[in-house]
């Protein structure tokens, strides 16, 4: 029976495909600017193909979406040997200026600017769009309701200018900008409105703060957002059945913070708070891979508290963190409410849907040029096969930021194979930093004075992080010839090696003269984690004098080691840092404490021991924005009761290294005459808000303290030199090093001529 229907079907084919009649002559009619051949680009059908009704249709669909035409018709005749198919088509306009006459509070520009992040934009001699303009309208009005404008009006305006073109004016009026003079809770809050209105984040009463910045401007549009944050603030301090009811707004009048009288205006907010709901029972359901109390034990809810639905998120948020550093990338942690109205408590349930675990398939770098795949990867706590645990992978991009060599541009590309969505291909994309900085330069700085040099330096030898560097240097106040090189892992190990030869010869302004010549052998490696040891060892011929216009006894010299010494030292250095980068930082945390040890049991003349404790941090504020602090000790003491202090190794603070507005190696004990000695112990304390403006150029607030203080000084922060001001840095990748403009104030003179304002130019950081 099958194969008979086949055979009929086979049969009657080409019976129908003679009744289908062709398409014998297809015209185009109506247009001018768009092309024949463009509009035969958007349609299928073609002469002497079958005619199809179907697809006629969508040839219609595709013509009008093109948005080229204000009207399409398909047209079908009988010709001798087919359908004659007519397309006519009526061509919109030609747009060919677009104008905005607007007042002084919202220019052009600004709403240009939200046309484009709308993709709304009307471009000239693009096809006029009577809906393009509408949705461009609507932006106008949200843009001026956003600005404070709710009075503003948006009228268009098109005028024929030549042939089928077209000129559309949008004539806005703004009407006033209206402020908020003051915002009430009505009916039972139970919360203090100061709290309440905490919550809003725009629509804020007018206020010195709020008109610094702009959110004392009343918008409309953004009221219903203001009643949600309220509601969640309610429920955030357990009030579960919180309702607010729909605002009213009046007139008032109120003074400015310029206390000139302005009209504004009153937002009343209806509010019920309802009951007061406490924390019930915790449950935790679906754990399979963590054990359920562990969870339960991350929940910063307990039963009787008042409920909060902040700390509510924070608890699904650590718990689903824990999954995603465990590498359940899929785990979703849904938490799931009860309210009893009764005994008006929350029972909780957080239901956990683990997924299965997901592993790093393939882990790719791309960016790098020069430098050597390995350099990454080295730092990578992650290896190809392992589970992908989140935190390893952040701490891991963390870590090659900190190299200095590279940097993370964007976040790495993280993709599910197309056949099995537990295994991840990770591209991290990355930018090469200048390695190489080679300069033959003349200038000033505060601590070397005039000076020429011809410096060489790479931080990336090889392409693998070598660090190699040739200084020679003369000046006013400084010689430096020196010599280094830095192999960073040794034998594919986090194990550096390195030295440095130098011969210096320097000036300290009013103090001494120092030559010294020797050099330095360094030794570090990672420990765990952050961590690292490194150790330094010293071996240098020191050669100490006064300037020749100086007066010195013999028995001064003698006590600040003035004359020639071998100096044979080692200085074992713990540190730590989560710094997420060495030459712009934002964000991290250092703890760095070492100690120099000299002695004879070394084979050098000098025997001291000379502590070091670090903290710096870096906190995040807002877009682009950062909180810096450094906190700095030291001290100084002989080993041998008989031996002395060198004054080459007392703290003479003063620079722009340390306290930055006062001149380099000015702080320090005095004797009766005036002259610093040098400090047997020293503290800094360095706060920087730091700003990037746009690019390389960082603007910085500073405020600098500490002293040099002798053996039999207290350290206080009632005796204390202070420095705060402004500062400009800008940082030249080219040269690896930011150059700085320094406007302080300092709370104490040196000297009588001093002055309190000082001005300085410098390289470098502080801290």
């Amino acid at each position: 029976m099958k194969k008979a229907y086949m055979i009929v079907l086979f049969l009657l084919l080409p019976l129908s495909l003679y009744s289908q009649e062709l398409i014998e002559k297809l015209e185009i009619v109506g247009n001018d600017r768009v092309t024949q051949e463009t509009i035969m680009y958007y349609i299928t059908a073609r002469e002497g193909d079958y005619f199809n009704e179907e697809a006629l249709k969508k040839d219609f669909g595709v013509l009008w979406s093109t948005g080229f035409f204000s009207d399409v018709r398909i047209d079908q005749a009988a010709g001798q040997n087919g359908k004659i198919i007519r397309v006519i088509v009526k061509e919109n306009p030609i747009v060919k200026t677009v104008i905005f006459k607007t007042g002084k509070k919202v220019g052009e520009e600004d709403i240009v600017n939200k046309l484009k992040e709308k993709d709304e934009y009307i471009a000239p001699y693009s096809y006029y769009s009577s809906y393009k303009i509408l949705r461009a309208r609507k932006t106008i009005e949200a843009l001026l309701l956003d600005k404070g404008l709710p009075a503003a009006k948006v009228e268009v305006e098109e005028s024929a200018k030549g042939k089928n073109e077209v000129e559309i004016l949008f004539r806005i009026d703004e009407g006033p900008k209206i402020l908020v003079g003051q915002v009430v809770f009505e009916g039972r809050p139970k919360l203090p409105e100061s709290e309440l209105k905490s919550a809003l984040s725009d629509n804020k009463e007018h206020g010195l703060l709020s008109w610094i910045s702009g959110k004392d401007v009343f918008k409309l549009n953004k009221l219903q957002e203001e009643l949600d944050q309220v509601k969640k603030k309610l429920q955030e301090n357990g009030y579960m059945e919180a309702t607010l009811g729909e605002p009213r707004t009046e007139e008032m009048t109120r003074r400015t913070v310029f206390f000139k009288t302005k009209k504004m205006m009153r937002i009343i907010i209806p509010v019920n708070a309802g009951y007061l709901y406490r924390v019930g029972e915790i449950s935790v359901e679906g754990t399979k891979a963590v054990n359920a109390k562990f969870i339960k034990s991350m929940v910063t809810l307990r039963p009787g508290e008042i409920y909060s639905t902040k700390a509510r998120e924070k608890s699904v948020e650590e718990i689903s963190k824990l999954y995603r550093n465990g590498g359940f990338l899929y785990c979703q942690v849904v938490p799931v409410e009860n309210l009893d109205p009764k005994n008006k408590l929350v029972n909780l349930a957080f239901n956990i849907m683990e997924g299965e675990v997901c592993y790093l398939n393939r882990l790719d770098f791309k960016g790098n040029v020069y430098t050597k795949d390995k350099v990454m990867r080295r730092e990578m706590l992650l290896r190809e096969g392992d589970r992908l645990s989140l935190a390893m992978f952040t701490d891991s991009i963390l870590r090659i930021r900190q190299v200095g060599l590279v940097d993370v541009e964007k976040d790495p590309d993280i993709k599910p194979l197309a056949g099995d969505p537990t295994k991840f291909d990770v591209t991290v994309n990355i930018k090469e930093l200048q390695r190489n900085n080679i300069q033959f330069t003349g200038g000033y700085s505060g601590y070397e004075g005039y000076f020429v040099a011809f410096s060489y330096q790479t931080v990336n030898f090889l392409g693998a992080g070598e660090n190699l560097n040739l200084t020679l240097q003369t000046g006013k106040r400084i010689k430096n010839y020196s010599f280094g090189f830095n192999e960073p892992y040794v034998f594919d190990r986090p194990i550096s090696l390195g030295f440095n030869i130098y011969n210096r010869y320097m000036i300290l302004p009013y103090l001494y003269d120092q030559k010294s010549k020797g050099v330095d052998l360094m030794f570090g490696t990672r420990l765990f984690g952050y961590w690292r040891l490194n150790a330094t060892y010293t071996y240098q011929d020191v050669n100490v004098t006064f300037p020749e216009d100086t007066t010195i006894d013999a028995m001064y010299q003698a006590r600040y080691g003035l004359g020639n010494y071998i100096e044979s030292s080692i200085t074992p250095e713990l540190f730590y840092s989560t710094i997420d980068s060495p030459l712009t930082p934002s964000s991290g945390t250092m703890y760095m404490v070492s100690a120099k040890f000299a002695g004879s049991f070394l084979g050098g003349e000098v025997h001291i021991i000379k502590p070091t404790f670090q903290f710096t941090h870096y906190q995040p504020l807002f877009a682009k924005q950062s909180l810096g602090v450094h906190a700095e000790y030291q001290y100084l003491k002989t080993i041998k009761s008989d031996s002395i202090i060198p004054i080459w190794e007392r703290f003479f603070l003063g620079g722009e290294r340390d306290i930055r507005g006062y001149e380099i190696y000015t702080i320090g004990p005095k004797t009766i005459g005036g002259s610093n000695t040098g400090g047997q112990k020293a503290f800094i304390i360095n706060f920087e808000y730091i700003i990037n403006v746009a690019g390389p150029l960082y603007i910085i607030f500073f405020h600098d303290m500490g002293n040099s203080l002798s053996s039999t000084e207290k350290v206080s922060l009632k005796n204390v030199y202070t420095s705060s001001g402004l500062e400009a840095r800008i940082f030249i990748p080219a040269l690896r090093v930011p150059f700085r403009l320094i406007f302080s104030y300092n709370n104490r003179r040196i000297y009588k001529d001093d002055s309190n304002f000082a001005f300085r130019f410098a390289l470098g950081t502080t801290f």
